[in-house]
């Protein structure tokens, strides 16, 4: 069975299209999915200069997109969404970004961070140290 894998690449400002990060965050996807034998699906969903932490990516960027599809079944269960860290899926508070993690796991969706190759899924996001694990970038992220 082929499992698609799924980019979801995220920035804040337009300012920073002319640094690394697309690139960066591009590679470090494309590297996961080869080392993983995951398909890497030509649809990538970028929120190039979109604000996660007013949650605008995720009320009408891409990765509100990415949610419908989930939804509507264009994409798979057991599909993975590959990103390089967890504040690019949200810098809102932590409960709200909680929140929307647990939604696309419960959705069937693995979610896989790049920098630390740590995996999100029904299973292991009902264990406590994962959960808290998760929670501590997000309350970071939202406080910077």
């Amino acid at each position: 069975m082929t499992i698609r894998a799924y980019s979801y690449i995220r920035f804040s400002t337009v300012e920073q299209r002319k640094g690394d990060s697309l690139r960066r965050q591009l590679k470090r996807t494309e590297e996961y999915a080869a080392k993983h034998g995951l398909v890497q699906d030509d649809r990538s969903f970028r929120d190039l200069g979109v604000s996660a932490f007013t949650g605008e990516n995720v009320e009408t960027g891409r990765l509100s997109e990415f949610l419908a599809a989930v939804r509507s079944g264009a994409i798979d269960k057991g599909s993975y969404l590959l990103i390089e860290n967890l504040d690019r899926l949200s810098r809102q508070s932590v409960l709200n970004a909680l929140g929307i993690l647990s939604d696309i796991v419960k959705a069937g969706i693995v979610v896989i961070t790049m920098t630390d190759e740590r995996r999100y899924d029904s299973a292991s996001l009902n264990d406590t140290t994962v959960l808290m694990m998760a929670a501590l970038p997000f309350a970071r992220e939202n406080e910077e």
